[in-house]
């Protein structure tokens, strides 16, 4: 006769409760000795604690074994990691590798040019072109215009009662640097405050190491390139007359000529230059040929 579906889920159930019983069966382990066969040591435990201690076993080892391989050097010999190091490194030559290569298609341009000067294959200049004038210019035609007259007299007029200064008094209100929204070049702990009298114009901020300086605004690279001094420095020209430095950094992250935006890496936070005790950013802002204290703007909190 066939076997109904409540035998089978008995058997099933039975045979579960057969297997649990094994692993909580208790089995006693003593050490005895030899010679004289007294029991030095015994303890009880069962197969679920077995199993149960080598899971945990392994759980520890696995955790004692990526400790391990996280905190301390040894992560460095696993295959395909690479440190900060090696990733300095590597970006310092490709940043060389770019330099070298626009400065050999600077010298091909420059050979090529030569050639065709010493081969007689550039063309006439423009100026040995041009038609000559036969009749000279007279006195009535270097009088301004009715229309331009107008203008210079509209102009003359609205700026008689000016209050606003153009010279290197001016009020740097004037400027409107209190209506513009900077972007902090980095946030940490100010060090050395603006002082013009004793001639430190502009403050320091220290941080964490590897640190990405960004740019307070928008604007174009004038200067990247290393001083005894400051070491690698990195200045940018922004609207109204507006001129951010930044000093003593590890690696620069932009060349003379790029657009940068607001809140863009354009360094990273060092310690190179003869003025510099440790790892900060030394942070100027020039408006109108002045300096004027960052903070004053600025919140790098």
């Amino acid at each position: 006769m066939a076997e109904s579906r409540e035998q089978r889920s008995r058997r099933r159930k039975a045979r579960r409760q057969q297997v649990l019983r094994k692993l909580r069966n208790k089995y006693r382990v003593a050490l005895i000795s030899e010679s004289t066969f007294e029991e030095r040591f015994s303890f009880r435990l069962s197969r679920m604690n077995v199993i149960l201690l080598a899971i945990g076993l392994f759980i520890i080892n696995a955790l004692f074994v990526a400790a391990v391989i996280v905190l301390t050097p040894l992560k460095e010999y696993i295959p395909g990691y690479s440190d900060q190091r090696v990733k300095l490194n590597a970006y310092r030559a490709t940043v060389t590798a770019d330099s070298l290569e626009q400065a050999m298609a600077v010298r091909d341009a420059y050979i090529a040019n030569l050639r065709n000067v010493l081969s007689g294959n550039i063309p006439a200049d423009s100026i040995t072109l041009s038609v000559p004038t036969v009749k000279a210019p007279q006195a009535a035609d270097l009088q301004p215009s009715k229309a331009d007259s107008a203008l210079r007299e509209r102009i003359r007029k609205e700026e008689a009662y000016s209050v606003h200064s153009t010279g290197p008094g001016a009020p740097l209100d004037r400027l409107g640097l209190p209506g513009m929204l900077f972007f902090p070049p980095l946030r940490g702990v100010i060090t050395s405050t603006f002082d013009a009298n004793e001639g430190h114009y502009g403050i320091d901020i220290v941080t964490k190491a590897d640190e990405a300086v960004a740019a307070c605004l928008d604007g174009t690279v004038i200067m990247a390139s290393w001083t005894s001094d400051a070491g690698y420095v990195i200045q940018v020209q922004h609207a109204s007359e507006l001129v951010s430095i930044y000093k003593h950094n590890a690696v620069l992250l932009r060349k003379v000529g790029d657009r940068v935006k607001a809140g863009e890496a354009i360094a990273i936070v060092g310690n190179s230059g003869e003025l510099t005790s440790g790892p900060h950013l030394h942070f100027e802002l020039w408006s109108g040929g002045q300096a004027v204290d960052p903070q004053t703007y600025i919140s790098f909190k």
